[in-house]
């Protein structure tokens, strides 16, 4: 058969095929099986983007609780919102399964806006499902925080030096913003309460020296009393000494029986700055050091020698009015920085034991402590640090072994899990900060800020304040 012959042959084949198959009426499971799979498409579609929808809300979700979360360490409400959305964004990434999110803005609500609602919702194209007429999916999500304080024990460690009676930029002094800022903190921490069980709270001005004795008392000489100890050798007289004394109006142990007109201050226990064997300072209660000097107490100042403050120490409280008054007491700063000195009775009052022992050494549950630290220059050589100017005078001091006194305060503070907050207020110094930095529990927020002027001293009180709140969701 020729080529073209058998061409033929196999057309007329596949004619009469095709005539068969429409002719033939027993193909009526192809309906029936048309009509079985286009539901079972749909299921199979619905399904598929029901999980691309349950993967969105999840992720929206979880990205919403952890930006409301760390976004909620800033109290005003403009920073507040632009924190979450950097927050969200950082893990709602966009595009995510072809979603398009919408963050809504955060809502404040309760009596000290501690309660934080905020909201997000997503829109997604759907793939199978819209051929039964859905297009789109849209999901929503929402999340509430409740700012919670837990027990703590806070001090506020500032800085009364003379050049905080300088311009804050913004209008004012620098202790004005100073006492703004510190009530502001106070706020929060209190809320509308007058007291608050779970939470002690003190205040240690300083400048050169730190004045010992109690806020608003006056020291009365006759009412100084003894208190006996083993023998020890006085590290100022080098004289044997069986007893140290106590002023009515302080607790910390004296070396000897101040004078009529001692103003409260006293010198840091080291006597040269030649060896770290006889330093104490960086010590919390009476000790022996490793070279055997005995530091049962503390040497008065005397005279009003330096500047002392008249400002004297507030020990741990509960009672708000307390506090308040003692933060609206704060003018007329005067004399040098000694930073050191402010850190290190700071640790005292906000520490369990001797000398100031407010602190409850066996607290329940979750317990905080911590300072909050603020300065606005550089440690400055003067006549209370260390017996009479050990480290020589002005800003070479620091260099000299201040610095390092401070870095040894912070370190032992640091030690018994003491929170640090810093504070470098309008002063840009970068060996100040380099050195506040190595102070702070850690070198960057929320445990060390720069604040160049009083508008954001107070910010940064706040996010400090919420720092020292802990947060939860509750809904």
């Amino acid at each position: 058969m020729s080529p073209s012959a058998s061409s033929g042959f196999q057309n007329r084949q596949l004619v009469a095929c095709a005539r068969r198959f429409l002719a033939d009426e027993s193909g009526a499971s192809l309906p029936l099986t048309a009509a079985v799979l286009i539901p079972l498409l749909g299921f199979i579609g619905l399904g598929t983007d029901a999980a691309r929808g349950y993967l969105v809300k999840a992720r929206l979700g979880d990205a919403l609780d952890a930006a409301v979360l760390a976004g909620a360490h800033v109290m005003d409400l403009a920073n507040l919102q632009s924190e979450i959305q950097k927050y969200f964004n950082a893990n709602f990434p966009q595009g995510y399964m072809g979603a398009t999110v919408t963050l809504n803005a955060a809502d404040l609500s309760g009596a000290d806006d501690e309660i934080i609602n905020v909201s997000a919702s997503a829109s997604m194209d759907t793939t199978f499902m819209r051929l039964f007429g859905f297009n789109a999916l849209n999901i929503g999500t929402a999340t509430e925080v409740t700012r919670q304080t837990i027990s703590m024990d806070v001090v506020l460690s500032m800085d009364m030096s003379g050049s905080m009676g300088w311009s804050d930029g913004s209008g004012g002094t620098r202790i004005a913003a100073a006492r703004t800022a510190s009530q502001t903190l106070v706020e929060i921490l209190f809320g509308n309460n007058s007291a608050n069980d779970l939470l002690l709270i003190g205040l240690v001005p300083w400048n050169g020296a730190v004045n010992v004795t109690l806020n608003d008392t006056i020291y009365d000489r006759s009412m100084v009393t003894t208190e006996p100890t083993a023998s020890f050798i006085n590290p100022w007289t080098g004289n044997p000494q069986s007893e140290v004394y106590l002023a009515a109006n302080s607790p910390v142990p004296l070396l000897r029986k101040p004078p009529s007109d001692w103003t409260g201050c006293i010198y840091a226990r080291y006597l040269d700055n030649a060896t770290d064997d006889d330093d104490a300072d960086h010590l919390m209660a009476p000790v022996t050091t490793a070279d055997g000097t005995e530091w049962l107490g503390w040497r008065d100042s005397g005279r009003r020698y330096g500047d002392c403050l008249a400002h004297g120490i507030t020990p741990l409280t509960s009672d708000r009015s307390t506090i308040d008054d003692a933060i609206d007491d704060l003018v007329s700063p005067d004399g040098v920085t000694d930073i050191a000195q402010g850190l290190a009775w700071a640790w005292r009052v906000v520490s369990p034991g001797e000398p100031f022992d407010d602190a409850d050494p066996f607290p329940k549950g979750l317990h905080d402590r911590a300072i909050v630290l603020l300065t606005d220059g550089e440690q400055w050589g003067g006549y209370y640090d260390g017996y009479k100017r050990v480290f020589g005078s002005g800003s070479a001091a620091g260099p000299n072994g201040m610095d390092d006194r401070l870095r040894a305060v912070a370190a032992s503070a640091k030690a018994e899990g003491i929170k640090i907050y810093v504070i470098q207020f309008y002063y840009s110094s970068g060996p100040l900060q380099a050195l506040l930095q190595e102070v702070a529990t850690e070198p960057a927020a929320p445990y060390y800020h720069f604040a160049p002027d009083g508008d954001s001293l107070k910010k940064v009180f706040k996010e400090i304040a919420n720092d020292l709140s802990a947060l939860r969701i509750s809904r």
